[in-house]
């Protein structure tokens, strides 16, 4: 059963890329607004499953702010650059969160690195502009603005992740999940000046929805990742890592002609090597 858990939870997180860019290209095309409104409707389950496990008031209130202000961060980078990055250049990036934890840990925590993890990160890195690979720019497109922005995102996420540990060290995983996004959001609110200044159109219920699954796939996420690395946390650790977002948009792109992205076979199969390559690494170094 946490092997079903870990591939539901690595589904679930392969849909919301896929989501925020269908949404981007006809839905919600201002980012900002797009940001809060993804936050703010994901809070309603996650608050619920969180009060179910017993969450409360924080005693240590520092590590749950730092939490948030880094969310409040990578939600801001990601956003942006996905609305201006192919899904499949974007997935691969996330082992780069895997090299920011370890260095991370390295100098903050002191931690000792051997020989073999150096050289899985030498790789992750050497293979980042190769996930970015396209026909105009070739490898070029990896110093591209909305890449190094997607860059920065794994940073602060690899931030979220050791801050999070400090935050359900001294406040327990429930209350932890409970605030975390409420204060994301409120970190966040004075981003709506973003939102005003581009006369972003009235919402419909239409447009509303991609917001509704974004919550309801955050939520399916959270709930079964954490019973499937509660039961088996190296095999559901592979099974999440899992880049299934690439697969998806490569199967819609060839399904429906420029709905998602359109590439040559070529530039897939070049990002698709870069992509096993550097989450194998990830998941290696992970494992050390």
């Amino acid at each position: 059963m946490d092997i079903l858990f870990a591939w539901i939870a690595s589904i679930a997180s392969g849909i919301s890329p896929l989501v925020i860019k269908a949404s981007s290209k006809s839905l919600v095309k201002n980012p900002w607004l797009f940001n809060l409104l993804w936050i703010a409707f994901g809070i309603p389950l996650v608050a619920a499953l969180a009060l179910f496990m017993g969450g409360g008031m924080p005693k240590d209130w520092i590590s749950v702010v730092l939490l948030s202000i880094s969310a409040s961060l990578f939600y801001t980078f990601y956003t942006v650059s996905l609305y201006k990055l192919d899904v499949t250049t974007i997935g691969p990036l996330f082992s780069l969160r895997t090299v920011f934890a370890v260095l991370l840990g390295i100098m903050v925590l002191q931690e000792s690195i051997s020989p073999v993890g150096l050289g899985l990160i030498v790789v992750v890195v050497l293979m980042s502009p190769f996930a970015a690979y396209n026909e105009n720019l070739k490898l070029r497109a990896f110093f591209q603005k909305y890449m190094l922005l997607a860059v920065a995102a794994m940073v602060f996420l690899a931030l979220d992740g050791y801050f999070t540990n400090i935050s359900v060290a001294r406040n327990g995983y429930a209350t932890t999940l409970l605030w975390q996004d409420f204060l994301t959001l409120l970190v966040l609110l004075p981003t709506l000046k973003f939102v005003k200044s581009r006369g972003e159109e009235k919402l419909t219920v239409k447009k509303l929805f991609p917001f509704v699954l974004l919550g309801f796939t955050h939520f399916v996420y959270l709930a079964t990742a954490n019973l499937a690395y509660a039961h088996n946390l190296a095999l559901s650790s592979v099974i999440v890592s899992l880049p299934l977002s690439m697969i998806f948009a490569y199967l819609l792109s060839r399904m429906y002609a420029k709905f998602l992205e359109e590439h040559s076979t070529k530039v897939y199969i070049i990002r698709f090597s870069a992509a096993f390559i550097m989450v194998s690494c990830a998941i290696w170094l992970s494992l050390l």
